[in-house]
C-alpha cells in the first residue's frame, strides 16, 4: 500500500512538473483562455453582432399588442327625455311614453387590439442605420484584433524575458563559480608565498560584486516570474521550452508595410469609424425628409360600443416644420465629424508607417549586435582560456583572470540582451503589420538560432 501511494505522488509530481513546463505556443493558448480582457472583447464582438440584427429589424413592419379590461364610473349614454317637456304639445304621445335614452358604452368592456406599422420611405434612415451598424461591427472586430495582438506581444515580451533572467542568471552563477575557483587557486598561491594579499583582495572584491550581480539577477527573474505567471493566468511555471532565439535575416521593409495595409487592425478600425461618420451624415439628412408609413389596425372587443370601427388602413405621414434649427446643426455637426475622422485616418497611417520602419530598423540593428557579441563572446573565451593557462605558467597575474572572467560575462549577458531585443522586436514589428501570430513561423523555423547559455 506505502509503495503504491508513493507511486502515485511521484506520478503527481511529473504530471504537475510536465504542466509547469510550457512552450510559447502553450503559454499564447493558456493566455488566450484566462484573459478577462479577450473574454470582454468576445463579448464586445457579441453586443456589436446583435446590434446589426437589430438594424436590420428597422426593414421589417412593427407589430404591437395592447388590451384592457376597464370599469368606469357609470355608462356613458344619451339621455333625452328632458327634450320631451319641449314636445308636449304635439300630438305624439306614444312617442312621449318612450325612454329616450341610448346606452352608447358600458361601464365594464374590455379589448385587444393589434396595430401593424409599416416603413414606406424613411429618407434613407433605416438604410443608414444598417450601413452603420455593419461598420460598427467590424470597427469592434477590428479593435479585439488590437487588443488580442497587443497581449501577444505582452506575452512574448515577458515570456523572453523570463527566459533572458534565467539565462542571465546562469551567466551570472557560471562567473561567481569561475571567480570562486580562481579565489582557492590564490589563496593556495599565497600559502607559498607566491600571491600578494593585495591579489588576494581584488578576488574577493571582484567576487563579492559577482554575488551581487547573481543576486540581483534572481531577484530580476521572480519579479519576471510573477508577471509571466500573471499574463498567462497559471498561479507558476517551473520552465519556460522556447528559448530567444534569432534568425539570420528577415524579410524587407516593404513586405512588412505590404502586410500592414491589409492586415493592420488600426487602418480597417479608423476607415470603420470613417464609414460610421459617414453614414450618420446620411442618418441626420433623413431627418429633412418626411417620414411614411403605411398602418393597419383591428381589435377584439367585449361590450364595446359598435359605433367604433374595428379595424382601419391607412398610410402616415411625419415632417418635422421646425425644430429650433435643431436638425440643421446636428447634421452640420455631422459633417465636421467626418472631417475629422478622415485627417485622423491619415495621421494613423503615416503613424504606422513610420511605426514599421523604425521597428524594422530595431530588428535589424539588433541581429546586426547580436553578430557582434558572439564575435565577443568567441574572443572572451579564447582570451580566458589564455590568461588562466598563462596564470598557471605564472605568466599573467590574478587580476588579467578575474577580468577576463567577468567579461566573458558582460559578453554573454549583451548577446542575451541583443537577442532577447530582436525577439521583442519582431513581435512589435509583425503586431504593427497586423500579424502577431506569425511568430510562431519565426520561432519554430529550421533558420532559427537559440540563444542560450542555461545548459553551457
Amino acid at each position: 500500500m506505502r509503495t503504491f501511494i508513493t507511486t502515485l505522488a511521484l506520478l503527481c509530481y511529473f504530471q504537475s512538473y510536465a504542466q509547469s513546463v510550457i512552450s510559447l505556443e502553450q503559454a499564447a493558448q493558456l493566455t488566450f483562455s484566462n484573459n478577462s480582457t479577450i473574454k470582454a472583447i468576445e463579448h464586445h464582438n457579441s453586443e456589436a453582432q446583435y446590434n446589426r440584427k437589430a438594424a436590420v429589424g428597422l426593414f421589417f413592419p412593427q407589430i404591437n399588442i395592447h388590451g384592457a379590461w376597464i370599469h368606469s364610473q357609470k355608462n356613458i349614454s344619451i339621455d333625452a327625455n328632458p327634450l320631451k317637456g319641449l314636445l308636449k304639445d304635439f300630438n305624439i304621445t306614444p312617442l312621449l311614453g318612450l325612454d329616450w335614452s341610448y346606452k352608447i358604452q358600458n361601464r365594464t368592456f374590455s379589448f385587444l387590439e393589434a396595430d401593424i406599422t409599416i416603413p414606406i420611405f424613411t429618407g434613407g434612415k433605416i438604410i443608414a442605420a444598417n450601413r452603420a451598424a455593419k461598420s460598427n461591427q467590424r470597427a469592434i472586430s477590428a479593435q479585439g484584433v488590437i487588443e488580442s495582438q497587443k497581449i501577444f506581444t505582452t506575452l512574448v515580451n515577458r515570456y523572453f524575458g523570463y527566459i533572458l533572467a534565467t539565462d542571465a542568471v546562469t551567466v551570472r552563477n557560471d562567473a561567481v563559480k569561475g571567480l570562486k575557483q580562481h579565489l582557492n587557486d590564490i589563496l593556495a598561491l599565497q600559502e607559498n608565498g607566491l600571491a600578494t594579499n593585495a591579489e588576494v583582495l581584488y578576488v574577493k572584491y571582484s567576487l563579492s560584486e559577482a554575488e551581487s550581480l547573481l543576486n540581483d539577477a534572481i531577484a530580476e527573474r521572480a519579479t519576471i516570474h510573477k508577471a509571466l505567471c500573471t499574463t498567462i493566468g497559471i498561479d507558476t511555471l517551473h520552465k519556460a521550452s522556447t528559448n530567444i532565439f534569432i534568425v539570420d535575416k528577415i524579410e524587407s521593409l516593404s513586405h512588412f508595410q505590404a502586410l500592414a495595409e491589409q492586415n493592420n487592425p488600426q487602418i480597417e478600425y479608423i476607415k470603420e469609424q470613417v464609414n460610421l461618420a459617414k453614414e450618420n451624415i446620411a442618418v441626420n439628412r433623413a431627418d429633412f425628409s418626411p417620414q411614411i408609413a403605411a398602418i393597419a389596425g383591428g381589435a377584439l372587443t367585449q361590450h364595446v360600443t359598435e359605433l367604433l370601427p374595428r379595424w382601419a388602413i391607412g398610410i402616415g405621414v411625419n415632417f418635422k416644420l421646425f425644430d429650433g434649427s435643431r436638425r440643421e446643426f446636428k447634421y452640420l455637426a455631422a459633417k465636421q465629424t467626418f472631417a475629422r475622422v478622415k485627417e485622423l485616418e491619415t495621421t494613423v497611417e503615416q503613424d504606422i508607417r513610420l511605426l514599421l520602419e523604425s521597428l524594422y530598423n530595431n530588428c535589424t540593428s539588433a541581429l546586426s549586435h547580436c553578430q557582434s557579441a558572439e564575435s565577443s563572446i568567441s574572443f572572451a573565451k579564447e582570451y580566458l582560456r589564455m590568461k588562466q593557462i598563462a596564470f598557471d605558467q605564472g605568466v599573467a597575474t590574478s587580476t588579467d583572470v578575474v577580468d577576463a572572467t567577468l567579461n566573458l560575462a558582460r559578453s554573454q549577458i549583451e548577446h542575451l540582451k541583443a537577442a532577447y531585443q530582436f525577439d521583442i522586436n519582431l513581435a512589435q514589428l509583425l503586431e504593427a503589420s497586423g500579424c502577431s501570430y506569425d511568430f510562431f513561423k519565426y520561432s519554430n523555423s529550421v533558420n532559427k538560432r537559440v540563444i542560450s547559455y542555461e545548459n553551457n
